[in-house]
């Protein structure tokens, strides 16, 4: 996430660019200043290529950013959204489903857990569990899971009631209302590390502060009120199938050059593996007056596998191992958005 497979995905290696054109004329003008686009880069865009950066690492967060034109307005991109099962739909997507509202248990019968997740939560304990969930999650798995004929179907069932129980806390209390990972020494505070994610997301902030702060105090904020809505997925990430839920929030922009004509937020509320936490923003950029438009991607990741002493050569091998799947996974991406935004230029 998190609202695609992208969030873990780290690419290149960035370097400081100069201001390239006046900030009116710019319309990745909402991305500054973490993101500034070169005249050189526009032709690279402008010529139907994709343009792929990481940003400089802060904490453990990995951040990516993609961009390449886009002949569809900002309607296509929630034409999209809307329809997630289909949007996310490849490869590395091994399964998906989109909540009902409220949450039902129905909503997960697709959901199921690979066999080495089911014997790593038998062996779970507190701070030391290959699957992130807090300690009182991981003794109702295992209560679950006693031998018997119908231990495993026990513990999926179980484990898609947890699932079930996370959605149905966050709706009603945020990140307050869910716990914290526990599988190892150090406990983590999702709401903390999500906090972190935004403070580190200036032009968020400064451009929509009110859709930051509903992001982050959601839902004891509620202004903006934007379309949203939840999904599970289960995504091939590294060598372990990743069980995540998102909150996506849909919101368009206000007429002005440094918004995006449609703005959409993925928020990861929970994970099995390696991410504390996600903020995905999708978006859709340009398009005043005439002027080309952008399909743009910006996701910071916490990534609990960058720290520690060896955290640096860590992060090395992770964006140069998945740089080469980038560029295909975010093309995909556009082609499928074009398809939905058909006639809606």
């Amino acid at each position: 996430m998190r609202f695609f497979r992208l969030g873990v995905l780290a690419l290149s290696v960035i370097r400081v660019l100069p201001a390239a054109q006046p900030a009116a004329d710019d319309p990745f003008l909402f991305f500054r200043p973490s993101v500034v686009i070169t005249p050189a880069e526009r032709q690279h865009l402008d010529r139907g290529q994709v343009l792929v950066r990481v940003l400089p690492g802060q904490e453990r967060e990995i951040t990516v950013f993609c961009a390449a034109a886009f002949d569809r307005g900002g309607e296509a991109l929630v034409q999209g959204v809307r329809r997630i099962e289909e949007l996310k739909r490849g490869p590395y997507v091994l399964a998906i489903g989109r909540f009902s509202d409220p949450p039902r248990i129905g909503d997960l019968a697709g959901l199921a857990l690979d066999e080495e997740d089911l014997q790593s939560i038998r062996n779970c304990r507190l701070s030391d569990c290959a699957v992130k969930l807090s300690g009182s999650e991981m003794e109702q798995l295992r209560r679950a899971a006693v031998p018997g004929t119908n231990a495993k179907n026990s513990l999926q069932d179980a484990f898609r009631s947890l699932v079930l129980e996370r959605v149905s806390a966050y709706k009603a209390r945020g990140h307050e209302g869910i716990p914290g990972y526990q599988d190892t020494r150090t406990p983590v505070d999702l709401k903390i590390e999500f906090s972190g994610i935004v403070r580190n997301s200036p032009y968020l902030i400064e451009r929509m502060p009110q859709f930051a702060a509903y992001l982050e105090g959601y839902p004891r904020i509620q202004a903006p009120v934007p379309e949203s809505f939840f999904y599970w997925s289960k995504e091939k990430i590294g060598r372990k199938p990743v069980i995540s839920v998102t909150h996506v929030s849909i919101i368009r922009g206000e007429n002005r050059a440094d918004l995006p004509e449609v703005l959409v937020a993925g928020k990861q509320v929970f994970a099995t593996h390696y991410m504390n936490g996600a903020l995905a923003l999708t978006a859709v950029v340009g398009g005043r007056d005439g002027a080309p438009r952008y399909l743009v991607y910006l996701n910071r990741s916490r990534v609990d596998m960058l720290g520690g002493f060896l955290g640096w050569i860590k992060r090395s091998i992770v964006e140069e191992r998945l740089e080469s799947e980038t560029e295909k996974i975010f093309q995909a991406l556009r082609d499928r958005l074009r398809g939905f935004g058909a006639g809606a230029k």
